[in-house]
């Protein structure tokens, strides 16, 4: 004679191990951002050649540029990496001033701090300029 095991502790058994699968994902972390405003030193600046400037930035330090668009003014890269490093940028020109926005993902993984912040100021520095942060503006 078989031996059934009834269907509640069938669902019940189910129910445990999808429990269990939920606790073994790993934890998700919000894409880190930063968002600067790009001030000359000296003369003037356009959206253009700061788009350009960190194309060319993103390119020396190693990062593989997935899709640049210089109508948008916006790209996305990636740094081949353990965990992978995918940035998406975008330049803006708001008011008169342009905005240089970052927004990195690593996989769920912390970015190294000051990363992205970096990123900003060598992209200002090539530009003979400095950077001001923008609080609060995604």
């Amino acid at each position: 004679m078989k031996y059934r095991i009834p269907t509640f502790l069938r669902l019940m058994a189910c129910l445990g191990l999808l429990a269990l699968g939920g606790c073994m994902t790993q934890p998700t972390h919000a894409p880190d951002s930063r968002t600067a405003v790009i001030v000359p030193d000296s003369g003037a600046l356009t959206s253009q050649q700061v788009f350009v400037t960190l194309l060319t930035t993103l390119a020396e330090r190693g990062f593989i540029i997935d899709r640049a668009d210089p109508d948008l003014e916006r790209l996305d890269a990636s740094f081949a990496a353990r965990p992978p490093l995918m940035l998406e940028a975008w330049v803006s020109e708001v008011n008169g001033q342009i905005r240089l926005s970052v927004t990195g993902d690593s996989n769920g993984a912390d970015i190294a701090p000051g990363r992205l912040d970096n990123l900003l100021v060598d992209v200002a520095i090539a530009l003979n300029a400095r950077t001001v942060p923008v609080i609060g503006v995604p």
